[in-house]
């Protein structure tokens, strides 16, 4: 299952992905996340060009993995890709559930964020909109829960 969480910036869209990872994970579900940049012209932020793998990368490979004992790191040199193309091509793990934050335009399910009613009615005009929360208005994520479950299990 693929699901997006969208909304503009600081509408919570972290947080929301924080609990549902730490919620997914609890019902021993497997999940992998996808972020979108969305920052204009300015690119992520790699880590520091004084460990190893990363003075590979600097040195011009064009993918540079690392492995320690429990985890995996992996940067590769990619011209900007869609959802479709990331979901396909470097999720590599088998999951239960890709939780995306970002790519409104992307054509899949989405759970949208918003701050006040002028958001919500700007986000409800894109596609796949599957459910909508206030995350300011609610800290209990009960009833979010129950339907994320149920959705799930639909899609099983």
């Amino acid at each position: 299952m693929i699901l997006q969480i969208v909304g503009f910036k600081n509408s919570g869209k972290t947080t929301l992905m924080e609990h549902m990872v730490s919620f997914l994970k609890s019902q021993d579900y497997t999940v992998a996340t996808i972020k979108h940049h969305g920052h204009g012209q300015e690119d992520i932020a790699l880590q520091s060009d004084d460990v190893d793998h990363m003075k590979h990368f600097k040195a011009g490979a064009d993918q540079s993995i690392v492995q320690g004992t429990h985890f995996q790191q992996t940067v590769t040199r990619h011209n900007k890709q869609n959802l479709t193309q990331i979901i396909e091509k470097s999720v590599t793990i088998d999951t239960n559930i890709i939780l995306v934050e970002g790519f409104k335009q992307a054509d899949y399910d989405k759970v949208i964020v918003y701050k006040d009613e002028q958001q919500r009615r700007e986000l409800e005009q894109l596609s796949h909109i599957c459910y909508s929360i206030n995350i300011w208005e609610t800290k209990d994520f009960t009833t979010f829960d129950e339907w994320l479950l149920n959705r799930i299990k639909i899609e099983d």
